[in-house]
């Protein structure tokens, strides 16, 4: 099922405190959000999310919630997701959900706290060559119903990063756009000895230098036991960029992926020791899918 944000009325239920965030003042527009505020009134909402990050008690279920409309700029300084189990949770849909911009080329959203979770925001750049706008480092976190959006000549290197050991981690019901020309961004997903990782329901399209699902740029380790399934993935570059490079030691299930790409059929994909199950891939304009791996199982 698709990420379907919620009004104020019907917020999950928590049994944390929820903190409200609004860069556009209150719902009457009289201007008075402020980080000094203690933000649980959306009437009187906080400023930034980093700043509601700060009142946060690790697993408590504590949830900040993103007022549609909201604007915050990410500095070199990151959104530091360190507190263990908070969700920030965007309202909002279209053009009104909360966007973040990231102005350096470090910057990211740094979900390095254990059970950590991101729905519904925008990620844009607002520099060249960021190097992601999502960096996981810790486990059991979720990225969902987010969408990146490159701008004019800018983009994110890599869209979303999950470091080494950060285990059981979710990305689904995604948009990920990069750049339709040029090598601006090298990876889609990028992944590095993540077990257990579930990548589905996701729309990933682009020209990536590397490959759209990436599991070999740099000295990464394999993915154990991972499953990537239900997305739509298309890669527009050329010479050996891949929709799927996974380490050759890397294990699991690849099922029921639509992709597009620019080399012959098998060539697009590079599963390791991954099971594939009804994946289809379209490798020329006017051309209907065929499944892949084109060698069936015995």
């Amino acid at each position: 099922m698709a990420f379907v944000p919620n009004t104020l009325s019907n917020l999950p239920v928590t049994s944390g405190r929820v903190f409200f965030v609004s860069s556009n003042g209150n719902r009457d527009n009289d201007g008075r959000a402020s980080d000094g505020n203690e933000g649980r009134d959306p009437n009187v909402p906080m400023a930034t999310i980093d700043a509601a990050m700060a009142r946060c008690t690790a697993n408590r279920g504590d949830m900040i919630v993103v007022m549609p409309g909201h604007a915050e700029t990410i500095t070199a300084s990151d959104l530091a997701m360190d507190v263990a189990g908070v969700w920030v949770y965007g309202l909002g849909w279209g053009a009104s959900r909360p966007t973040l911009s990231f102005s350096a080329t470090g910057s990211t959203i740094a979900m390095s706290a254990a059970s950590c979770r991101i729905s519904n925001l925008i990620l844009t750049p607002a520099i060249a060559s960021v190097v992601a706008a999502v960096t996981v480092s810790a486990s059991n976190c979720v990225v969902e119903g987010c969408e990146t959006t490159p701008h004019a000549t800018l983009e994110f290197v890599s869209l979303i990063s999950v470091t080494a050991d950060s285990n059981d981690v979710v990305i689904r019901d995604n948009v990920l756009r990069a750049l339709s020309t040029g090598a601006g961004s090298t990876s889609g997903i990028l992944l590095d000895g993540c077990d257990r990782i579930t990548i589905k329901d996701n729309h990933i399209d682009g020209f990536f230098g590397e490959h759209v699902i990436d599991n070999t740029t740099g000295s990464l380790d394999e993915i154990l036991d991972g499953l990537i399934a239900n997305n739509y993935l298309k890669q527009v570059g050329s010479g050996t960029d891949l929709v799927i490079e996974m380490d050759a030691a890397a294990t699991g299930l690849i099922i029921s992926n639509m992709m597009s790409g620019t080399q012959a059929l098998d060539s697009n994909v590079t599963p390791g020791n991954m099971r594939c199950v009804d994946n289809y891939l379209a490798d020329a304009d006017d051309t209907h899918g065929v499944v892949v791996p084109t060698t069936a199982a015995a």
